[in-house]
């Protein structure tokens, strides 16, 4: 199964960072909740698998999440047809430098070469959680009925202004508690009945 299309993710789909942030989206610039998906996307030239570079210094969000892959084309669908549209899942470890809001969209935050870490895609599987170890400890579990909108729910809503076109891949959302990784460091990704995802730190090498 091959990324041919382009890379969707969405924020502010886990239930739990949605009600902390409460205060802050009666406020500017927010003033109210979103109402439809908040989507961002990833250059197809982050993509890597198993290292990763840092910036000097700097530890980054690790927020470990599934990543879908279109098999054929999906617009205007229904959530009880959404997830025939989807050929392939996989772990995905999306890594950012950490941000203040989701006002304004991080791109030099979020899509340096690297910062998507895809695992291999398998026939469609539906895990209940996700568990990162960070030098083989336990740093995060989530589960993924933390989701505003679950899979099918999230395809049909994006489906509705936007068509997912077969070769593209959705990050169907991130946990608001992602734990922070630095350079030196391993990730390791596992979910049930996916291929685990493995990924070292590294520091960028100085020009």
């Amino acid at each position: 199964m091959t990324v041919s299309g382009s890379i969707y993710g969405v924020v502010l789909n886990d239930r739990a960072e949605r009600e902390g942030m409460q205060p802050q989206f009666a406020q500017k610039p927010y003033q109210a909740p979103p109402e439809a998906p908040v989507v961002y996307m990833k250059a197809r030239q982050c993509v890597a698998r198993g290292e990763a570079r840092l910036p000097e210094g700097k530890s980054v969000r690790a927020g470990a999440t599934l990543a879908l892959l279109f098999a054929r084309d999906a617009c205007r669908v229904d959530a009880a047809n959404a997830l025939a549209c989807v050929g392939g899942v996989a772990l995905a470890l999306d890594l950012s430098l950490p941000q203040e809001n989701y006002y304004r969209p991080a791109i030099a935050q979020s899509n340096r070469d690297g910062f998507l870490q895809l695992g291999a895609f398998v026939a469609p599987v539906w895990p209940e959680e996700i568990v990162t170890r960070i030098d083989g400890v336990e740093a995060h579990r989530w589960r993924l009925d933390r989701l505003v909108r679950p899979a099918a729910d999230l395809i049909a809503a994006l489906s509705g202004f936007m068509t997912l076109r077969a070769g593209d891949v959705l990050l169907i959302g991130l946990p608001g508690d992602a734990p922070m990784i630095g350079a030196g460091q391993d990730a390791l990704v596992e979910a049930a009945g996916l291929p685990a995802l493995s990924v070292r730190m590294e520091a960028e090498i100085a020009a």
